[in-house]
This record gives structure tokens, C-alpha cells and sequence, in this order.
């Protein structure tokens, strides 16, 4: 049995009364489980236990650098990040289905299914320095426990004592996981991102969040950088997203994450 040798995180702002991925976390995990909030909301999140940042950190990247750098003081090897809006999913056998598989979402005690995932990231995370959970979309047609070199997002496990110091981690208010996920691979640190349960995040321009301070000049500028920086692996893109977020037409961008690693392990890239 896995000894819980990491705490779980999950970064929020201006959502008080409505923690998502707080109502997922088995409940033998809770001791372990912190929302990150600013100073002001520190009171206000009920019996949920809260860590309150310096009034220095402001967003999300600045959060996320502060976690990482042990702001925590928890002195564990190892912790787990999360968005405060996820709901999980697991596979279960469909008939008639052209994957033999559909998702089914957890709800309620189901979500007690989720001691398995954060078990399994505890061991994953013995030698290697991130750990991710597949997104929903898709997850029908992959193949369990893991995939390997791809998009981390909404949950990051970190071994700190294996991704180390991550320059420009906190350069823009958001993009954060983008550069972290992108600096290790660029060092050739594979990541594995499990594929026996998944989340899905809620819209991107909910109340709350990033959308509290995000623009479209701060997306563009962001995506631009990672262009420069882990170009040609990392391509900025415009799109236009259906919910008009952002305005509806938006810079965002498009990763080779294979493709990054693989020129990484090779000492091809100097990051």
C-alpha cells in the first residue's frame, strides 16, 4: 500500500462555495489536501483547509512557482497541483461500442475510486518528474496506465527533486504548466500521463480564476514566447474558440510534445 508521501494542492480564486475538484478527493486524502487561495479568502472556504500565499503572489503562475519551490514547507519529495474546477471519469466495458469502452463520471462515494489514481501517482512519481491524468476527450480509446510525452494539463504531480529549478516559470500570469511540462521535456524528463482515469475542467470563462485578470494581449504574448523559446516544437496558432472566449479570435498555441522530448534526450536542445 502507498504511505501518501505528497500533498495535493488545488490553486483557486473567487470561487468560494463552489470547489469542483475539493468534492472528488477521497476522503482519506483530505488531511492531505490544501485550496491555495489568496490572503483575503483564507477565512472564507468553510472546514475546507486552506494555505493562504504571500500578498507577493497574485496569480496563477506565481502560485504554482511558489508551491514548487517549497512555499509549502511541507518537506515532502513529491506534491500534486490541480485546478480547483475538475470532475474524473474512469472507463468501463460498453457493448456494441467500436472501442469496447465509454467513460462513466464519478459521483459521490464513486469518487472514493480515485484513492487508486493518486496511489498510482505516488508510484509514478518515484522516477519521474511530472505526472499528469489524461483529459475526458478521447479517453475512450486509450490504452491503461499510461501514455507517455504528451500535454500536461489541469493536474501536474512533481517530483521537485527531479524537475528542479524552472526558469521563466512565473515570466506570465498563466501558461505556467505549460512551461514547466515543456522545460522537462526539452531536458528530456519524459512525462506520463495516466489513462486509467481522467478529468475535464469546467468553461474557461467561468467566474473566477484566471478570468479574473486573463486578457487577450497576456494569451498572445504568452503563446508568442513559447513559440521563441521552444520553437519549432511549440507553434503559435490563432484560433476562434465556439464559447467566444477571449473575444471569440484568440492566439494560442499548438506542441509537438514527442517531438520536443525526443529532440531533448538527444541533447539537441539547450534549456
Amino acid at each position: 500500500m502507498w504511505g501518501k508521501t505528497m500533498n495535493l494542492y488545488i490553486m483557486t480564486r473567487g470561487r468560494i462555495g463552489a470547489q469542483r475538484t475539493y468534492e472528488s478527493i477521497p476522503f482519506s486524502w483530505r488531511d492531505r489536501c490544501f485550496l491555495v487561495v489568496p490572503q483575503e479568502e483564507e477565512e472564507l472556504h468553510g472546514k475546507i483547509p486552506t494555505i493562504a500565499v504571500p500578498f507577493t503572489v497574485t496569480n496563477y503562475s506565481q502560485k504554482m512557482q511558489w508551491i514548487l519551490q517549497d512555499g509549502m514547507e511541507d518537506g515532502e519529495e513529491c506534491c500534486v497541483i490541480l485546478d480547483d474546477d475538475l470532475v474524473f471519469s474512469h472507463q468501463v466495458m460498453k457493448e456494441n461500442s467500436k472501442t469496447g469502452f465509454t467513460l462513466k463520471t464519478l459521483q459521490g462515494s464513486e469518487c472514493e475510486r480515485l484513492l487508486t489514481l493518486f496511489g498510482f501517482m505516488e508510484i509514478l512519481l518515484e522516477d519521474t518528474a511530472l505526472v499528469g491524468v489524461h483529459p475526458r476527450q478521447m479517453g475512450h480509446v486509450q490504452k491503461p496506465p499510461f501514455n507517455e510525452n504528451g500535454k500536461v494539463i489541469c493536474v501536474q504531480g512533481i517530483n521537485r527533486r527531479m524537475a528542479g529549478n524552472i526558469p521563466d516559470l512565473a515570466k506570465f500570469p498563466i501558461l505556467s504548466d505549460v512551461v514547466l511540462n515543456a522545460t522537462l521535456l526539452a531536458r528530456g524528463q519524459g512525462n506520463k500521463i495516466i489513462t486509467t482515469f481522467f478529468q475535464d475542467w469546467g468553461s474557461c470563462n467561468a467566474p473566477g480564476g484566471c478570468s479574473l485578470y486573463r486578457t487577450p494581449e497576456m494569451q498572445a504574448e504568452a503563446c508568442y514566447w513559447l513559440e521563441e523559446r521552444f520553437g519549432p516544437y511549440i507553434k503559435a496558432v490563432e484560433k476562434e474558440a465556439k464559447d467566444g472566449w477571449l473575444g471569440g479570435k484568440r492566439v494560442d498555441f499548438r506542441g509537438q510534445w514527442k517531438a520536443l522530448y525526443k529532440a531533448g534526450a538527444a541533447g539537441l536542445l539547450d534549456i
